[in-house]
C-alpha cells in the first residue's frame, strides 16, 4: 500500500469514526520508563542555555559511540 493509499484509508476511517463507527477507533498505549519521566523533569528546570550545552554533550557521545 502506498503513503497515499494509507493516508487515504486513514482519513475515511477517521471520518468513520466521527461519524459513529466506534470501531474505527485505534489507541496506543506506550511504556515510559520512571527514570526517563523523572529526567526529563529535571532537564525542563534547566536554563535554555543549559539545555543546549546538555543536549550538543549527549549528541556528542552518541556520534562517539556509532564510530
Amino acid at each position: 500500500m502506498s503513503v497515499h493509499e494509507s493516508t487515504l484509508k486513514g482519513l475515511q476511517e477517521a471520518l468513520e469514526y466521527v461519524r459513529g463507527d466506534k470501531s474505527k477507533g485505534r489507541s496506543v498505549f506506550v511504556e515510559v520508563p520512571d527514570d526517563e519521566i523523572n529526567f526529563y523533569g529535571l532537564f525542563k528546570k534547566l536554563s535554555a542555555n543549559n539545555r543546549k550545552k546538555a543536549m550538543d554533550y549527549m549528541n556528542d557521545l552518541l556520534l562517539e559511540d556509532a564510530v
